[in-house]
């Protein structure tokens, strides 16, 4: 395991100062949309208190700051310094005027106390930490009652024909593209094979039940390229 993480450590570190760049020209620009819409769903305005996960570079902290407004605090979080460097320059440049906060940590251990967060959200991120299962429990540890968890994350189309299209693209075409772009041939293969690795989308809608999300949906996007996963931890009345 510790190889493991050692590994995710190294390929993002290798591809941290091109991270943005490629993923823009990877998904056409769609990534952004992608996030954009996961901030509509999560409901959050201004004052709420947001935790992102796996932040990397800031983009879902960008779009955070600019729903929640100048005065609040965003508050990211990841396990790579070098990824973290890059977001701390994007947003200082970006939204020099808003509020924020990159901090190094790992998400099976929260550095906060339960339920201090409106909302928290992860992109791209869950597959890549080890216990999954770990990760939603923190999530919903640190959320408040009627707090709301997202997820946004890559996963497999199924309508056909498109299907079968977008994995030759996937699955061959991205990795080469990948290692033109950064001159490692490790890191855009790990992206084909986390991807595939990881849980089917109604796989993941039942780990959010299982650890106590209510109401727990999904929304594909881009004919199910990519996907929304959401939950609501539940306000007890004693």
């Amino acid at each position: 395991m510790t190889s493991e993480k050692s590994n995710v450590q190294n390929i993002f570190s290798s591809i941290a100062e091109k991270y943005d760049i490629l993923n823009t020209v990877l998904t056409l620009n769609i990534d952004s949309l992608w996030r954009k819409k996961a901030i509509n769903i999560s409901n959050i305005n201004e004052d709420s208190k947001v935790l992102d996960l796996c932040c990397g570079t800031g983009k879902m902290v960008y779009y955070t700051c600019k729903k929640v407004g100048k005065n609040t605090e965003v508050i990211g979080l990841d396990f790579n310094e070098a990824m973290l460097e890059v977001g701390y320059k994007n947003l200082n440049k970006s939204i020099p005027d808003y509020k924020f906060k990159l901090l190094k940590g790992d998400v099976q251990a929260l550095p906060f106390k339960d339920c201090s967060f409106d909302c928290v959200t992860i992109a791209f991120g869950l597959r890549n930490i080890p216990n999954k299962t770990k990760a939603l429990s923190e999530i919903y540890r640190v959320l408040k009652p009627g707090g709301k968890a997202i997820c946004l994350e890559l996963s497999t189309p199924q309508i056909p024909i498109f299907k079968q299209v977008y994995g030759v693209y996937f699955n061959n075409i991205l990795p080469i593209i990948g290692y033109l772009g950064t001159g490692d041939k490790n890191a855009y293969s790990y992206l084909r094979d986390s991807v595939n690795k990881f849980m089917s989308k109604s796989d993941l809608k039942y780990a959010f039940e299982s650890t106590g999300f209510k109401n727990a949906s999904y929304k594909s996007l881009s004919g199910g390229i990519a996907s929304i996963h959401y939950g609501t931890k539940p306000i007890v009345i004693k």
